[in-house]
């Protein structure tokens, strides 16, 4: 659970029980009607889920039906969901980039290297709750729940310049947001793009293992560890000491810190 703003803000991986939430953060934007799932399907997966065209309760009835099958996967949800004390006020999409088919062969998001990257397609915080730092929480968190399992680095394909844009056309975050993530750019705009294409740039965060915390002098955690006993020599007795607990508090700009999902 990821905690800012004086311990109001609470960043929590989107479960079926929470999809409803999803749609109370896209309303009244573009996303009212994806659900998160336009990065996740072709045209033609869509229509073959019934997510696309139909009447508007039908397909909204389906389209939620999808996010929330996403959503119990085991080994990964489908985005993280932030909360300001009970009500939803922002979400994220996040996954490894085989999961999102039009991002795996857009043109302008092509792969970079062999590295298995999760990805951040979209991200949206509702209005009235903008411009706080709720978008760079939910990239943090983002990073460290894709690093629990398992991501080499997480990518994203933010528009590229400064051009100022209406926010519910800002769904791929900027590069400025990202890099106070913690991310830098691996990749500029590319070339030869279809006419009408948005131009994109790639930014990347490298997600660094955690090392085991160093113990005080004469802990267990601090000693050197034992050489395993040659045959017919007695067991090494147990190493004394307490092991070290407990993690320092990590704060990024603004005072926000760096949001954790659990």
């Amino acid at each position: 659970m990821a905690t800012a703003r004086d311990g109001q803000l609470e960043i929590r991986p989107l479960t079926a029980a929470r999809v409803d939430d999803v749609k109370t953060v896209m309303r009244g934007t573009w996303g009212s009607s994806c659900w998160d799932l336009f990065p996740r399907y072709t045209a033609a997966q869509q229509r073959e889920l019934g997510i696309a065209g139909g009447a508007p309760g039908t397909a909204g009835a389906k389209r939620r039906a999808v996010l929330a099958k996403l959503a119990r996967r085991r080994k990964n949800s489908a985005g993280l969901v932030a909360y300001l004390g009970a009500e939803p006020i922002g979400f994220v999409s996040l996954g490894p980039r085989h999961d999102y088919t039009p991002v795996e062969n857009s043109r302008a998001t092509p792969p970079v290297d062999d590295v298995a990257v999760w990805v951040i397609p979209c991200i949206t915080v509702r209005r009235g709750h903008r411009g706080q730092g709720v978008a760079v929480a939910m990239i943090r968190a983002a990073v460290d729940y894709a690093g629990e399992r398992g991501a080499p680095a997480v990518e994203a394909y933010t528009r590229a310049g400064g051009k100022r844009v209406h926010d519910d056309f800002a769904f791929f975050g900027t590069k400025a947001m990202f890099e106070k993530a913690g991310f830098r750019e691996v990749r500029g705009v590319l070339r030869g793009l279809r006419k009408g294409s948005v131009p994109r740039v790639t930014m990347r965060r490298t997600v660094r293992r955690r090392a085991a915390p160093a113990g005080r002098p004469g802990s267990a955690a601090a000693r050197p560890r034992e050489r395993a006993p040659r045959a017919g020599n007695a067991r090494p007795r147990p190493a004394r000491g307490r092991p070290v607990s407990g993690r320092a508090r990590r704060t990024g700009a603004g005072g926000v810190p760096r949001a954790r999902a659990r």
